[in-house]
């Protein structure tokens, strides 16, 4: 595998970091997550629930925990040495912790000069306000992924500050190696979950590029062109429409795409039709274009809305849910539905991996680690420790 060699000390709480280091993980890099004596969060948070520690395996699968009290003196210079036998340090706890603690970048540095340290946390370790706390809804609504549901107080439904700040900081950390290779320099690197999600807020992104020409364009458009395709003003070209047993996603941008979808919906009329004809007398006009779509949409089941618009090649698909994705025909043989073995639990259902390489594929090959179930491994293997010191640190309360 692609990262087989490389060292990780993972000292991550919760889904960013972790979802980080399970992407490395998975790609053979060899991973110590780092837990204190009760345990990551997130793993106390499934332990509330009978046999809910399954799910711990979805973002921590493939890799090998230790359990230490990393605030006692023995317990940081067991992290200390574990770090200079890493390759990677990654963490994201609120700025400053480590540093207090003498695990901040510059003490690892001195232990290993080439090591690469990631941080994340919710607004950087610069900027107005370093030691700020942040979970995932603090990010998404700070970034401003949240403008349009302010009606709402429903929380997000899905961890997307979380998710992605986790795919970014495993891209840097192998941006990071690729330059290590080159160069022999390790560095730090100051992941922020606001910095991330605002990155990928098309919405408020096009708003500040368009600034200088809005009104032109909110003239011709009738509306803000950020609104075009997130409003909640159906756009017949692109949304959802509902079926009869639930709603499919059409996308008919282009001239050749809007002919077959009228064709295709029994109304060919509306190439011709002045209100229809164009994409901005789509947008002026787009309540009534979509309720001709629709009158055909809701007569037809979602399989076969989208078995007749695809033999028309026009881009489509079911609104799955959960329980439909988990289904899903196309998924199954791209190998995303994958198992792990417990010995406790039994096999559990996790997600493939979404990187497939023609040489080099990853694997999914264990389960979330048990709190503190390879103390004695790692610390044998990596530091060489004996038994009987391994037993005194027990002794000391420094491992769980």
């Amino acid at each position: 595998m692609i990262l087989e060699g490389v060292k990780i000390l993972d000292m991550t709480q919760f889904i960013s970091g972790s979802r980080c280091t399970q992407i490395l993980a998975d790609m053979g890099a060899e991973v110590v997550k780092v837990e204190p004596p009760l345990g990551d969060a997130l793993r106390m948070i499934f332990n509330l629930l009978p046999g809910a520690e399954r799910n711990y395996s979805v973002f921590n699968r493939n890799k090998l925990g230790i359990a230490l009290d990393w605030r006692r003196r023995e317990g940081q210079d067991i992290v200390r040495r574990l770090a200079g036998k890493s390759d990677f340090f990654v963490h994201n706890l609120i700025p400053g912790t480590l540093e207090s603690q003498r695990l901040g970048y510059g003490d690892l540095k001195d232990i290993k000069p080439d090591i690469i340290y990631l941080a994340i946390s919710g607004f950087g370790s610069s900027g107005t306000n370093p030691r700020r706390a942040a979970l995932d809804i603090i990010a998404q609504a700070t970034s401003g992924q949240l403008w349009n549901d302010l009606d709402s107080l429903s929380p997000p439904s899905n961890y997307w500050g979380d998710l992605m700040t986790g795919a970014y900081a495993a891209m840097a950390c192998l941006l990071a190696l690729i330059h290590r290779i080159k160069t022999g320099q390790g560095q730090f690197i100051d992941i922020s979950m606001q910095d991330v999600l605002y990155f990928n807020n098309y919405r408020a992104m096009v708003d500040r590029a368009m600034d200088p020409i809005v009104e032109q364009v909110e003239q011709l458009l009738g509306r803000k062109p950020k609104d075009v395709l997130n409003s909640a003003d159906r756009m017949p070209f692109y949304g959802f429409f509902r079926s009869k047993d639930g709603k499919v996603a059409i996308v008919a941008l282009t001239p050749r795409q809007w002919k077959d979808l009228s064709e295709t919906v029994g109304r060919p009329e509306l190439v011709t039709d002045a209100r229809f004809s164009n994409l901005i007398g789509q947008i002026h006009n787009h309540a009534a274009a979509v309720a001709l779509i629709e009158e055909w949409t809701s007569q037809h089941t979602s399989e076969e809305i989208i078995s007749a618009l695809e033999s028309r090649r026009i881009p489509c698909g079911t609104a799955y849910s959960s329980e439909q994705v988990n289904r899903d025909e196309n998924l199954g043989k791209r190998r995303m539905f994958a198992k792990v073995h417990h010995e406790v639990l039994g096999d559990i259902d996790v997600p493939g991996i979404p990187f497939q390489f023609s040489e080099t594929q990853g694997t999914v090959r264990l389960p979330a680690p048990g709190l503190g179930e390879h103390n004695r491994l790692i610390l044998g293997q990596w530091l060489g420790l004996s038994e009987e010191e391994i037993e005194g640190l027990y002794r000391l309360k420094v491992l769980v």
